[in-house]
């Protein structure tokens, strides 16, 4: 079995050598606080520091929009390691993160929204060949 980090908000695990995989907790909070709670537990994780990471939300969760308005990508260290970044959105909470997101990326970053996890995994993949 995978090795884990738990935290209040998020379970991160790896899908690969250079993929994590954050997975949001029903009903928590999603602001700029619980990000960097999860960013720096990603630090216990064994490996190297990854290059893409899927965040799974559910449609429980209760997300702070002024966070990403504010857009604090590169104060939470965000842009230095990850280069792939891919959320998936259950539900309504999709098309209101992606209407949100699609003209503005965080700097540094390959962004997108996606409504199916296997769509991520997918663009996830294409976007590290890319890059090899």
């Amino acid at each position: 079995m995978e090795p884990s980090v738990h935290t209040s908000t998020a379970t991160a695990s790896r899908m690969a050598d250079r993929v994590l995989l954050r997975r949001y907790k029903p009903r928590s909070t999603i602001n700029a606080s619980t990000i960097a709670e999860n960013v720096e537990a990603r630090r216990f994780l064994p490996g190297p520091d990854p290059e893409a990471v899927i965040v799974v939300i559910p449609e429980s969760a209760r997300f702070a929009l002024s966070f990403v308005e504010n857009a604090p990508w590169a104060v939470l260290g965000l842009d230095r390691v990850t280069h792939v970044l891919a959320w998936v959105a259950e539900g309504e909470l999709f098309q209101r993160l992606k209407d949100l997101h699609v003209t503005d990326p965080p700097p540094g970053i390959h962004f997108q929204v996606f409504p199916h996890m296997q769509e991520a995994v997918n663009w996830v993949d294409r976007m590290l060949a890319k890059a090899a």
